[in-house]
């Protein structure tokens, strides 16, 4: 029973162990795609659009927290683009959700 015990411990302990290196991995993964994307910010913007970017594509993946890979904000844009969908949709004019009521002249 006392073995059963000591090995549940060491499972334990080798999935806690595996995340953390996991952990870093991932980190020092996003943190070189980082650096690459910087060196794609100094591209020009003939450049970026050959490889079917923007430059606020660049920007946008940057601008993600510094855990995240950014990659993968590189990725979807440059599929967005391929097939001709609008990139920022922000930028189109803005409908109210509720109508502008004007007030209305009494007949009285």
């Amino acid at each position: 029973m006392n073995q059963s015990a000591t090995s549940t411990k060491t499972v334990s302990g080798m999935s806690v162990l595996v995340n953390f290196v996991r952990s870093l991995t991932d980190l020092s993964r996003a943190l070189r795609h980082r650096g690459e994307i910087r060196h794609l910010a100094e591209f020009d913007d003939r450049m970026l659009k050959d490889i079917g970017l923007t430059r606020s594509d660049v920007s946008c993946a940057l601008s993600e927290p510094l855990l995240r890979n950014p990659s993968w904000v590189l990725v979807r844009s440059a599929e967005r683009h391929s097939r001709g969908e609008r990139s920022d949709r922000s930028s189109r004019p803005v409908r109210p959700v509720v109508p502008i009521v004007r007030q209305v002249k009494s007949c009285a």
